[in-house]
C-alpha cells in the first residue's frame, strides 16, 4: 500500500528536480528524503528516479507516478479547504504570507490588538517576497503587490505604499542636501533590482537615469532601507516606515519615487473559516485605516 507522505516527498523531489531543492521546500533533510525515496521504491519495487552525476532524472513511471500524485495532492488541498473553510472555531493557525516590506516589522506591530481579542488562534507570518500558492495551503492569506488571477481566490485592494526619496541626516551633513533631481548626479545612490519593480506602478528606468552610478544594491527591500539608514546614500524608502524614523529626511518635497498597492488576499472557501474571516475582516480594517501613513500623507520627518 503506497504512503501519501511518501508520495508527497516523492512529488516535491520530482518537481524542484533535486533532493536539494525538494528538502529546503519541505524543510527537511536530505537523508530523509533520500530515506523516504529508497522506501517508496523499494515499495512499489521499481526505481522511480535515475541517479546521475547531473542529479535525479526521472524513469518513465516516476513521470507517470507524478502526474497522479499531482492529482492527488490537488484532492488533499481541496478537502482541506473544505474542512477549514466549516471550522466555525476561533482557535488555530492563521498563517499570513507577506512581503518583506511590509511583514517584517509593521504588521507584527498591528497584530497585538488582534491578539488579545482571539487568544486561542495562533499568528503565523510568513515573510517571503515569493508569491506562496494559497490554493495548494502554503499560506490562509496573503499581502501581495498584484492582484491575482485564479478564479479560486478572493481578492481586495487596500493601501497603495508610496515611497519617496530618502536620506539620513548624517549623510546629508557629509555630502550635502541635493535641491533638485538633476542634483543626484553627484551623489551616492542605493538602487534596487529590476525584480522588486516588476509590481510598481512606474517604469524602473526612472529610477536608473537619475543617478551616476550605485553605491549599493540589493534585491531585499529592507536590505535598501537598512542600507538608507546606514548613510550609504540616497534611496527609495517607504514613506509609512520613515515616519517612524526622524534620523531620515525626505527629500524633493512630495515626490512619489514609485508606488505599489497591498491586496489582501485569500482562497474564497478558506474565507468561511471564522478563525480565517476574523483575520481577513482585521487586516482588511487595519490597513484601510493606515491608507494616509502608506501613502505618506502625514506630517514627515524635515531636515
Amino acid at each position: 500500500m503506497l504512503d501519501w507522505e511518501d508520495l508527497k516527498y516523492f512529488l516535491a523531489m520530482a518537481e524542484h528536480g533535486s533532493l536539494s531543492a525538494a528538502a529546503r521546500k519541505l524543510k527537511v533533510s536530505q537523508p530523509t528524503l533520500s530515506r523516504r525515496l529508497t522506501a517508496l521504491e523499494e515499495n512499489i519495487g521499481a526505481e522511480l528516479f535515475a541517479r546521475t552525476r547531473s542529479g535525479l532524472e526521472m524513469t518513465l513511471l516516476g513521470e507517470q507516478m507524478r502526474h497522479h500524485a499531482r492529482h492527488m495532492q490537488d484532492d488533499v488541498h481541496a478537502m482541506e479547504r473544505l474542512v477549514t473553510g466549516h471550522d466555525s472555531s476561533l482557535s488555530g493557525s492563521v498563517m499570513i504570507s507577506c512581503i518583506e516590506a511590509v511583514g517584517a516589522v509593521w504588521l507584527v506591530q498591528q497584530l497585538g490588538k488582534f491578539i488579545d481579542q482571539y487568544p486561542g488562534i495562533t499568528v503565523d507570518i510568513k515573510v517571503d517576497n515569493a508569491v506562496s500558492d494559497l490554493l495548494r495551503r502554503e499560506a490562509d492569506i496573503a499581502l501581495r503587490m498584484f492582484r491575482p488571477v485564479q478564479n479560486d481566490l478572493v481578492a481586495k485592494r487596500t493601501v497603495t505604499m508610496n515611497y519617496g526619496y530618502y536620506a539620513s541626516k548624517s549623510y546629508l551633513e557629509s555630502h550635502g542636501h541635493p535641491q533638485s533631481l538633476k542634483d543626484l548626479g553627484d551623489h551616492n545612490f542605493i538602487l534596487p533590482h529590476d525584480e522588486i519593480l516588476t509590481h510598481t506602478k512606474t517604469d524602473p528606468r526612472r529610477v536608473y537615469s537619475l543617478s551616476r552610478s550605485a553605491t549599493f544594491r540589493s534585491n531585499s527591500m529592507m536590505a535598501l532601507s537598512t542600507a538608507v539608514e546606514s548613510g550609504y546614500g540616497i534611496g527609495a524608502y517607504s514613506c509609512m516606515m520613515a515616519l517612524h524614523r526622524p534620523d531620515l529626511v525626505r527629500l524633493f518635497d512630495d515626490l512619489v519615487v514609485f508606488s505599489t498597492d497591498i491586496w489582501l488576499v485569500s482562497h474564497a472557501e478558506l474565507r468561511r473559516s471564522a478563525r480565517i474571516r476574523a483575520m481577513y475582516d482585521y487586516l482588511g480594517d487595519m490597513l484601510s485605516s493606515h491608507s494616509d501613513a502608506f501613502a505618506g500623507r502625514l506630517a514627515s520627518t524635515a531636515a
